[in-house]
């Protein structure tokens, strides 16, 4: 009998692949959402109400969590890598667990989880976000046709771009080094996830700038 079964899974087993496999539509935040979807949420709210109101330990274990040590704790926590490694894996397959973490703080009265550069998703949100959707609103064909159009028919423009071309970007190169105020601009966009050294790039072989 057993050996009926082997067999029937592995024909099982042959058959399906054989079959095309359908196109993934999925993603893990639905994955996911099929664990909650089990979860009695509403059953687990009241729960949490009536041990709130009526239970004086469970008040005091709250009460220790508003507290300075769990404070410690928390941002503890939250700086090691290893966690911020995983936060940023969720957060780049589309879950908004910084959203979530702070809705949290707030209620703890905690500090925030802060994201750490590099954490992409189609829709980042934040300043990163903004320069993306930005970006792909400009319609760059019709700018480079008017670019090169006026670099040929005014002369305004063209002593003005050749002003810029003309420009040593060495002495931006020297002032950003010498410059805290600027090196922390630049760390300030790059934690908000801007690629800036590669918006420099771009900046420099436009003009003609070496490095």
């Amino acid at each position: 009998m057993k050996t009926i079964f082997v067999l029937a899974a592995l024909v099982a087993v042959a058959t399906a692949s054989f079959i095309p496999a359908p196109v993934p539509t999925r993603s893990l935040k639905d994955d996911l959402q099929d664990f909650v979807n089990l979860l009695p949420v509403d059953k687990l709210t009241d729960l949490v109400v009536r041990y709130f109101t009526t239970d004086k330990e469970f008040q005091e274990a709250f009460a220790y969590l508003q507290g300075e040590e769990f404070a410690a704790v928390w941002d503890q926590f939250f700086a090691l890598k290893e966690v911020k490694d995983v936060l940023n894996y969720l957060e780049g397959a589309g879950l908004e667990v910084y959203e979530l973490l702070n809705q949290v703080a707030d209620f703890l009265g905690v500090s925030h989880v802060k994201p750490t550069r590099g954490v992409r998703s189609l829709k980042a949100g934040g300043l990163s976000g903004f320069v993306d959707e930005a970006l792909a609103l400009l319609p760059l064909k019709e700018l480079k046709a008017l670019y090169e159009e006026k670099l040929k028919t005014s002369p305004e423009f063209r002593a003005f771009f050749d002003k810029l071309f003309s420009a040593d970007f060495q002495k931006l190169v020297d002032f950003y080094q010498n410059s805290k105020e600027a090196q922390a601009m630049v760390q300030k966009l790059r934690e908000h996830g801007v690629d800036v050294d590669k918006f420099f790039e771009l900046v420099a072989g436009f003009f003609g700038w070496g490095f």
